[in-house]
């Protein structure tokens, strides 16, 4: 394989070479590309990765094996890969086709730091969730949409401004993910799924605790209290709505905490 040809397709490596089409990307910035067809890849070693990755499933059915739990998606779904997730597996069969970015984190955590109009329960689910399904086929497209403008624009390797750009594109990508979460958990009118509406409501105070207090809180029991509700029953919500576990939620923004203090210069160790 030339260098030249390696450096394409670098980027493309945790997905399978051989099915990744239409790659376009900015080196240890911003990563697109579309999926379509078979593959299964097993990693010898836990694979982390860098970048924070959105996969949008259009058709098609991915098992991934993650901190080691295996996870199914199939077609109208979206998936969330925060970068303390270790992948050990992924396994896609015929038919399937996806939509796929990959960011690095400093830039999702600029744009929810400098340019926020987000629901704070939406940085959760980007941060700590592995994603869930698009029910609205309009969503779907438009969601595909702005991966394509973003592939074709990182393909343009002429352009004086071209991380701006991207970076103009991605944050409409999240922009359209922030719409889509908002129109199916935060409306007003009354669901006829009584309990999941509950639901998404304590998940969302739960985020909102979670950011007050994770600094000094981290039992579960800390958070079910303030939240009248039982741990088992916390952490059923958390699993059932974002797919991980509690523990892993409580686990990870710990982490991220001390990453952001170990960047301060005026704390020692």
């Amino acid at each position: 394989m030339s260098e030249k040809r390696q450096k394409q397709t670098k980027p493309a490596i945790l997905f399978g070479e051989k099915s990744v089409t239409q790659v376009g990307y900015i080196d240890d910035y911003i990563f697109a590309c579309e999926i379509k067809g078979e593959d299964h890849i097993i990693y010898q070693k836990p694979r982390r990765p860098k970048y924070h990755l959105v996969i949008i499933v259009i058709e098609g059915h991915i098992s991934l094996m993650i901190n080691g739990e295996r996870f199914e998606f199939s077609r109208n779904t979206y998936i969330n890969l925060p970068t303390w997730a270790d992948i050990y597996e992924i396994r896609y069969g015929e038919g399937f086709h996806a939509m796929v970015t990959a960011t690095d984190k400093s830039l999702v955590e600029d744009i929810f730091r400098n340019r926020n109009p987000f629901p704070l329960d939406f940085k959760f689910r980007i941060d700590h969730g592995f994603g869930g399904d698009i029910i609205d086929r309009k969503d779907l497209d438009t969601l595909c949409s702005d991966i394509r403008n973003l592939i074709v624009s990182l393909s343009n390797k002429k352009h004086h401004f071209a991380k701006e750009i991207n970076y103009a594109y991605f944050y409409i990508l999240l922009t359209d993910m922030a719409d889509m979460v908002w129109k199916r958990y935060n409306k007003q009118e009354p669901s006829h799924h009584t309990e999941m509406k509950r639901a998404d409501t304590i998940l969302k105070e739960f985020a909102e605790l979670l950011t007050q207090n994770i600094k000094k809180e981290t039992s579960v029991g800390f958070y079910a209290e303030k939240l009248c509700i039982s741990r088992q029953y916390l952490a059923l919500i958390v699993k059932e709505r974002m797919r991980v576990t509690i523990s892993t939620v409580l686990s990870s923004m710990r982490v991220e905490i001390a990453a952001r203090m170990l960047r301060n210069p005026d704390l020692t160790i």
